[in-house]
């Protein structure tokens, strides 16, 4: 059965530089789905000459930081409707702030995370298929205390974990690794010893075999333990 991946993009970026950013990740894993979402937030402001260079205007993100959290529960309403369009996807990939948008998806959907009016929207949600992996690249906390790479203040204490299977990968150079490290254990309640780590920055690894095993296997225990519960624990 065809594993479907559905890819939320970085600050600023498209899906056309997120496709190239994760070239190597697709060639470990041959006959997996990939599709790429546009941000609902449209510019011609690239994040950075790197970005500018290698695809063309125009470039995405997920919220406007002074939006808050009404610009944040706008995308995930985006995103939602996208699931319930072209769904079901089985896991969900964010890189940096397409990570964010990903994470407070599923936590929203599961009333999970920080206190916040997203809580609300869960019932809105109910009819979202959700996807059973969530995979976070050098991802971000969705706070709005701290949308966005650039934005450091203080957070909300996480008062619920997100009960979805995940794999997060960091870059030991990124100076969002903080960031990442927050998004893994606080709100998926992520061991250290199970997160992923690349000598990079703020990007995707140049060796992606960890990665792909780490999804391949992620994808493999949780369509495992869907048959056990169809069987009625058997």
């Amino acid at each position: 059965m065809t594993v479907r991946v559905l890819c939320l993009h970085g600050w600023r970026t498209n899906p056309s530089f997120m496709e190239k950013q994760m070239k190597n990740l697709m060639a470990k894993l041959p006959g997996w789905d990939f599709s790429f979402l546009p941000g609902p937030v449209c510019g011609m402001l690239a994040a950075d000459d790197d970005v500018e260079q290698e695809s063309l205007a125009p470039y995405f993100q997920w919220w406007e930081p002074l939006d808050g959290t009404a610009g944040q529960l706008e995308a995930v309403r985006y995103v939602a409707q996208h699931l319930r369009q072209e769904g079901p996807f089985d896991v969900l990939l964010g890189f940096s702030e397409g990570a964010a948008c990903a994470a407070l998806l599923l936590a929203t959907i599961m009333g999970a995370g920080k206190a916040s009016p997203g809580a609300e929207m869960q019932k809105e949600l109910e009819d979202v298929p959700r996807p059973q992996l969530f995979v976070s690249v050098c991802g971000i906390p969705p706070d709005d205390e701290a949308t966005g790479c650039c934005f450091a203040r203080p957070r909300p204490k996480v008062v619920k974990a997100v009960e979805v299977p995940s794999v997060h990968l960091l870059g030991d150079l990124d100076a969002d690794k903080t960031n990442s490290l927050t998004l893994a254990k606080e709100w998926f309640n992520v061991d250290d010893s199970q997160i992923l780590r690349h000598p990079h920055g703020h990007r995707f690894p140049l060796d992606c075999r960890p990665l792909a095993d780490a999804m391949r296997q992620a994808v493999q225990a949780v369509r495992q333990d869907v048959g056990r519960a169809s069987l009625g624990g058997c």
